[in-house]
């Protein structure tokens, strides 16, 4: 009898080395097959239909075949849309009959991970609750033996996917513009570029090219100096920069200066209330945005409701509250009327909207970014870092150093393992030591 390790959902969906739990055929075919009872248990007696994507890393059809197999268990049909980006996979299942969708995607990891994401039928993403529903049910169920997975292709249906994006920009007109776009040899490598020349774009493709095993490769929002380079040497007016499965949007200026997600909230944020579009005059924002756009934003008139990380903490906060913008540092920018779902080609697309002939430097010129390091320790374990003597003491001597005029912040990330150091202050060499300090201590204290 095998073995099997619990199911356990992190702060976005199922994440692990591919062919490790929890992304092992078990677990995937026990998730499948839950996610099919679940939906048979809201379902109204019709047929229940799982919309599923993947970003294109190699494992993704083993990992199909294997949520398949358990949804079929639950006589719910599979539709396969291929190579896609997470933001049209959630908008699909929203827009076309679907009761839920998934993404086969690890983001912005390397090709050796992969993970699923699971979208509801109104194309949101599932709450912490349904999850934990989700995985009790999970570590449960016992699946029959596995059958040949029957998957229907519908590989043209991201062609509805540019038929909505093209319907909110009705207006736009690219024509005579050159645009670079970088999609990290991920979700976006047709899509993106397509979509553009559909504007009239001219288009230079960078990390375009998806062969499995490059995803994140040098390329995307993780290095955006690439597409840097790339827009200088064409004389570019913009450049796009996704991440794996390009809910994320980095973007480039034509002077070749890198604009993430805190210069995009402070163009919106200013831009929407002068417009009167900007409700309660208030931007949703986490806890990692640079103090810079604290500062900008608050000089135009707007206030920060700040949010802890995460994309679905964003969102949570913008429907509480009713504002109509927010987004992470990282590039998730959200729009109610895009149906708060963080898409990075959409993104592009708004501010070229929005900024039409101006210059891009000057459409971002009121950010100015204080200087900031953030320092990824790898970690054999996540004790409570208040409960470390020496780490406490440390943090708390770097806090009272930095007052106003910086900040520390220190978390673990909920899907690696690994401790997120990040310190911004006015001068770069004091953010560079405290940083490095702060780093190395955690190294020697909890360092895998």
């Amino acid at each position: 009898m095998s073995t099997f390790e619990p199911v356990a959902f992190g702060t976005d969906g199922l994440r692990g080395r591919a062919g490790e739990p929890p992304m092992e055929p078990e677990s995937l075919r026990r998730v499948g097959a839950a996610l099919g009872v679940l939906l048979q248990r809201e379902g109204d007696g019709s047929q229940r239909r799982v919309l599923i994507g993947n970003d294109g890393r190699e494992s993704a059809s083993w990992i199909l075949d294997c949520l398949v197999q358990g949804l079929m268990g639950a006589e719910v049909s599979a539709h396969d849309v291929g190579l896609v980006m997470t933001p049209a996979l959630a908008l699909l299942a929203k827009h076309e009959p679907y009761s839920a969708g998934i993404m086969i995607s690890a983001s912005h990891n390397p090709a050796h991970d992969n993970g699923i994401k699971i979208f509801a039928g109104d194309g949101k993403k599932l709450s912490d609750e349904d999850e934990s529903e989700l995985s009790l049910l999970a570590n449960e169920l016992r699946p029959k033996a596995p059958g040949e997975p029957r998957i229907k292709s519908v590989a043209n249906l991201t062609l509805r996917y540019e038929e909505i994006l093209g319907e909110r920009f009705p207006n736009l007109d690219l024509t005579g513009k050159k645009i670079c776009i970088d999609a990290a040899n991920g979700g976006g490598a047709v899509i993106g570029p397509r979509l553009l020349r559909t504007f009239g774009a001219e288009v230079v493709e960078v990390g375009c090219e998806s062969d499995g095993f490059n995803i994140n490769e040098g390329v995307g929002a993780l290095h955006p100096e690439n597409l840097c380079k790339v827009v200088l040497e064409h004389g570019a007016s913009f450049g796009i920069c996704f991440d794996g499965d390009g809910d994320r949007g980095i973007f480039v200026d034509e002077k070749g200066q890198v604009q993430d997600g805190d210069a995009v909230l402070t163009l919106f944020g200013a831009r929407m209330l002068a417009a009167g579009t900007l409700p309660k005059n208030t931007v949703a924002a986490t806890v990692m945005s640079n103090l810079g756009m604290h500062h900008a934003l608050r000089a135009a008139g707007v206030s920060v409701h700040t949010t802890p990380v995460g994309d679905r903490h964003v969102v949570q906060a913008m429907r509480e509250h009713g504002f109509a913008l927010g987004g992470e540092q990282s590039g998730h920018t959200l729009f109610t009327d895009h149906e708060l779902i963080g898409d990075g080609l959409y993104t592009g697309l708004r501010i070229l909207s929005e900024v039409g002939d101006q210059a891009m430097s000057e459409a971002f010129a009121a950010f100015h970014r204080f200087p900031q390091k953030l320092i990824n320790v790898a970690v054999c374990d996540k004790p409570d870092l208040s409960t470390i003597p020496v780490i406490a003491q440390k943090q708390q001597e770097i806090d009272e150093l930095l007052g106003e005029n910086g900040r520390l912040l220190l978390r673990y990330s909920g899907t690696e393992p690994k401790c997120r150091v990040m310190v911004e202050a006015h001068e770069r060499e004091l953010c560079e030591r405290l940083c490095d300090e702060l780093a190395a201590l955690i190294r020697a204290e909890l360092g895998a």
